[in-house]
């Protein structure tokens, strides 16, 4: 009788405790089709709207651009995995955004592919708390953008803040308040980052005004778009305290109280770095000199500032996309552009394999109606000094080549410079001679001769034995010649009297003699298209080795085929202005593979310790040279007073592993524009 009464306690207590502790509601949704998932959804939040639970996945639920979920009090999770099953395995189970996705309650996301359909998606979390947690992932959508997360609140019932956790998945950007000053925020924002990888920037506010404080922790994750306490818009603008807590992960870009130089901050900024990897990272800034007035410290220990990185980084060809890429060194980073047509966009990285991380950079876009409008072709930064430029007219200097656009892309080129109006590669670029933001002058001959009306392509500078020089590709013939052999490209090379004006002696040092320069001449095209395309010589760089020895490599052979290659030429006397004092090499030194093709255009740098050489070129992915893009590519080249060679004469295959060594810079050299240090031991 006394072991029956404990049973019915017992049965007592379980049915009390079920009553106290119901079951989690679960409703599936299968996505049975693309025109009643949003409903089937939608549904599944208007049932759990109070009670809270789980909607289980089972299929691909694609929701509708602009998808807002009913409202919701209680906590629902949304999960491809329930009762042992895992439909992301079984039935490819997941969930599409078409578009924008905005939450409106308590919501949890675990173990669920979330998909990026459009060309932009963002995840509103709307001001609520939102988690991002275990078994995450994500698919990019439209040019391989993933989804974003925002925390600031859309609606107007008074809510405010947000309170953010993420725990995986692999996202664009993440910003605490909201993308545009149309949708202010205001109150407490909190983001917790334990793990994910971030293309885009980690922002603690967002792109618009907000009025509140801002906590952002990160304990673990790759942060290739880098981390602010304000985004990158000018109307950008945070009223409060933010603090960054940077407890572990990798990272690229900057840390930068704010990322717009109109942006405004008033408040009070603080940066803690208690530990993370920092070689691939360009700068950490504070807000000193910004609009607002805020004050910023950086909290850190005195050794975690000063160790320098060691060891080596890997990375896979090819980097990024394009064409004619220019990349060198300055003050401990790398700064890279290639030909842009309407503009020129620059990067800055701290080691070459964080090209694909970098952030493109605005260099200079003209405005239309201007000889140099359209078709902006292989523009070159230098540094310059007073000596040659004048007092006062030191820096970096821009080059390229552009039309007004009237015509073919390849017609009636010239050449033209801007100066940085500031001692920042990345400009902003005015006129070299009274500053004017974004007016470029034409470079010219002091003897007006036919240098001041003819084809320019491809200019690069020569500083050799105390004096200066400008290279360039010229041309005889063009589209309108009539037989192979009477439309050909050249380099010519003359003294450089300023950073504008060549003297108008020029010497022509590289011309097509050699068959393999060849492939590609010939007539295209049909009607008024009918063209003659060039036997081509381009892309002529000097390469300066240690021991003073000067080579030559240039491209030959039409960019437009697979033939498209590096040959070397070296200077065997003491004149580079003298054709007899240049030996040409009989074949190429670099050349197509069977997976790459059209591989020249090179330029070379240093690695960041200087023990090893770099050659920078595009190329084609595949045996396709037209309708698919052309893509930068690096290998390691060795170069003395015998020989130079790129690599193994070939590109290395795809996927092969490059080993260059890291950017041994330590972090405080990283540092600049905070109003206090407040180092801890």
């Amino acid at each position: 009788m006394k072991h029956f009464g404990s049973i019915l306690a017992f049965i007592f207590a379980a049915v009390l405790s079920l009553a106290a502790n119901p079951p989690a509601r679960v409703i599936v949704v299968k996505g049975s089709d693309r025109a009643s998932s949003s409903r089937e959804l939608s549904s599944a939040f208007t049932q759990l709207a109070s009670t809270g639970g789980v909607i289980v996945l089972s299929g691909g639920v694609r929701v509708d651009a602009n998808f807002v979920t009913p409202a919701h009090a209680a906590p629902i999770t949304i999960t491809s995995s329930h009762d042992g099953k895992d439909y992301q395995a079984e039935r490819s189970a997941k969930l599409i955004l078409e578009g924008d996705y905005t939450v409106n309650g308590p919501t949890t996301f675990a173990k669920v592919l979330i998909a990026a359909a459009g060309k932009s998606s963002h995840i509103h979390c709307n001001g609520f708390p939102v988690a991002f947690s275990d078994g995450i992932s994500c698919e990019p959508g439209q040019a391989g953008r993933f989804p974003s997360i925002t925390g600031g609140a859309r609606r107007k019932d008074g809510s405010t803040g947000a309170d953010i956790t993420i725990k995986g998945g692999q996202w664009d950007s993440v910003l605490g308040g909201s993308t545009s000053d149309a949708e202010p925020t205001s109150g407490n924002l909190r983001i917790v980052v334990d793990g994910g990888r971030f293309n885009g920037m980690v922002c603690a506010t967002g792109s618009g005004r907000h009025v509140g404080d801002a906590q952002l922790t990160l304990n673990a994750g790759y942060f290739y778009g880098g981390v602010a306490a304000l985004a990158n818009k000018a109307g950008a603008a945070v009223w409060g305290s933010v603090s960054v807590t940077i407890n572990g992960g990798i990272y690229h870009n900057t840390i930068a109280a704010l990322r717009h130089p109109e942006a405004s901050f008033s408040g009070d900024y603080t940066l803690t770095i208690n530990g993370g990897v920092f070689s691939s990272l360009t700068g950490i800034t504070g807000t000193d000199g910004f609009p607002g007035g805020a004050t910023s410290v950086l909290n850190a220990a005195p050794a975690l500032l000063d160790q320098e990185n060691e060891g080596t980084l890997s990375f896979s060809n090819p980097l990024i996309e394009g064409a004619d890429p220019w990349v060198f060194q300055h003050d401990g980073f790398y700064y890279s552009t290639t030909t842009g047509y309407s503009q020129l966009v620059g990067r800055k990285v701290a080691n070459l394999g964080d090209l694909p991380h970098a952030e493109p950079v605005t260099l200079y876009k003209p405005e239309a109606g201007h000889p140099y409008s359209k078709h902006l072709w292989s523009p070159k930064i230098y540094h310059l000094s007073e000596d040659l430029a004048g007092a006062g007219k030191g820096g970096f200097y821009l080059y390229f080549t552009a039309n007004d656009g009237s015509g073919r892309s390849a017609w009636d080129h010239r050449l033209f410079v801007l100066r940085a109006l500031t001692d920042d590669p990345l400009g902003p670029y005015g006129s070299p001679h009274d500053g004017t933001r974004d007016t470029p002058i034409r470079v010219n001959s002091a003897l007006k001769n036919q240098f001041n009306d003819e084809w320019v392509a491809g200019p690069k500078v020569l500083s050799y034995r105390g004096k200066n020089y400008l290279i360039w590709v010229g041309r005889f013939g063009g589209p309108e010649s009539k037989k192979v052999g009477d439309h050909w490209q050249c380099l010519y090379i003359d003294e450089l009297i300023n950073p504008w004006t060549v003297a108008g002696r020029a010497a022509m040092i590289c011309s097509p003699t050699l068959p393999w320069e060849k492939h590609g001449a010939g007539m295209t095209g049909s009607g008024d298209q009918r063209r003659m395309l060039p036997e081509v010589i381009e892309g002529g760089t000097p390469i300066v080795t240690k021991d003073g020895t000067l080579y030559l490599a240039y491209a030959g052979s039409g960019y437009w085929t697979p033939h498209y290659a590096i040959g070397l030429m070296k200077l065997t006397g003491s004149d580079p202005m003298n054709p007899a004092h240049w030996q040409k090499s009989s074949k190429p030194i670099f050349k197509a593979s069977k997976e790459v093709v059209g591989s020249a255009n090179a330029c070379y740098v240093f690695s960041p310790t200087g023990k090893s050489h770099w050659a920078i070129y595009h190329a084609y992915v595949g045996q396709k040279t037209r309708g698919v893009p052309r893509q930068l590519f690096a290998e390691p080249y060795l170069a003395d007073s015998q020989s130079m060679s790129i690599g193994r004469g070939t590109p290395a295959p795809l996927g092969s592993k490059m080993e260059i060594e890291t950017n041994p810079m330590p972090l405080r050299k990283k540092v600049s524009w905070f109003s206090k240090f407040a180092e801890y031991y």
